[in-house]
């Protein structure tokens, strides 16, 4: 894990996303570039109880490598023997949630919550270092405001002393949900006044966006979320410009022949049921601001096989 910081230029993550990071997409994000890619948010109480669905998140190829694990627990006991199951599992990072703002996650006292409870927060992370892994750190600003930042900075000081390896911060809050605009002059800050790596988070949809963050807060790298569905190019142009070369221009038509590879391998790998379904929210943001794209998505929910994938792709590429 250390090696990705020390390669003398910045690095490009492709973070945790619950319902898209499966192992197919890590693949993807991988090839056109990423650096370290990551598992779905998972439960470590999942994991110590041995849940099927838990379990199965956890599985990966030796393609996705490096690769970190992202956990969310409230309960430092089960994050202790959560991180004492994975110290063997080949996972370069775990990464700890303390950012998710989802109601199902918060209520538990887990994700954004723990921005709440620092000393319960600590507690986790220490149990986390138990694996022998490098241990990293996904935050909010704040749980209810950004007005909050500075207790937060207080916790990111404490989370340095304690070892961390590097924390990724998003500057919204939780109750912000993915509203409004990410404060970018809060990871500026954070660099500013730590002295591990801060990679940046929030709003980062373009190789522009991710030239304008670096700017502004000089970050040690970026972590590539909703920016990347349905858009793996914005890995290889965010990689090229980390290594000083010429940035690749991909088109729309670019853009659609990826996403026909990469529901291909989906529909081979999980069967039609599965994939037909998993595949529409990716359309669905591939669709956005083209002409017609409602009367497309409205098409979503008839797709069944990856010939009526292909005929939809075939479809859109004839409209622009």
């Amino acid at each position: 894990m250390n090696d990705l910081f020390n390669l003398n230029r910045k690095i490009v993550l492709s973070a945790p996303m619950a319902g898209y990071t499966n192992d197919i997409y890590r693949r993807f994000a991988r090839r056109f570039g990423a650096d370290l890619v990551f598992t779905e948010m998972i439960s470590a109480d999942g994991l110590v109880y041995s849940t099927e669905r838990t379990l199965e998140l956890m599985k990966f190829s030796d393609e996705e490598k490096p690769i970190g694990i992202q956990f969310f627990t409230a309960d430092p006991d089960i994050m202790y023997k959560a991180a004492l199951m994975i110290r063997d599992s080949g996972f370069s990072v775990l990464d700890l949630n303390f950012g998710c703002p989802v109601r199902k996650v918060t209520k538990r006292g887990a994700g954004s919550s723990l921005l709440k409870s620092s000393e319960l927060a600590i507690e986790i992370v220490s149990a986390a270092m138990e694996s022998n892994i490098p241990v990293s750190v996904k935050v909010r600003c704040g749980f209810n405001s950004c007005d909050e930042w500075g207790e937060t900075l207080e916790l990111l000081e404490k989370l340095e002393n304690l070892g961390v390896s590097f924390i990724t911060i998003h500057p919204r809050s939780a109750r912000q949900m993915f509203s409004g605009k990410s404060d970018w002059s809060l990871i500026a800050d954070a660099v500013n006044k730590l002295h591990i790596p801060i990679i940046g988070s929030g709003d980062l949809f373009s190789i522009d966006d991710v030239v304008k963050m670096v700017e502004t807060a000089n970050v040690a790298g970026v972590s590539i979320a909703r920016g990347g569905i349905a858009n793996f190019e914005i890995f290889t142009q965010v990689r090229a410009f980390f290594e000083n070369k010429a940035i690749p221009k991909f088109d729309f038509y670019n853009r659609v022949e990826t996403m026909r590879e990469f529901i291909a391998e989906e529909f081979e790998s999980y069967g039609e049921d599965i994939a037909s379904k998993w595949c529409r929210k990716f359309l669905v943001k591939l669709t956005k601001n083209i002409p017609d794209a409602s009367s497309f998505r409205r098409r979503l929910s008839y797709i069944r096989t990856l010939d009526d994938v292909n005929s939809f792709l075939d479809d859109i590429l004839s409209r622009v």
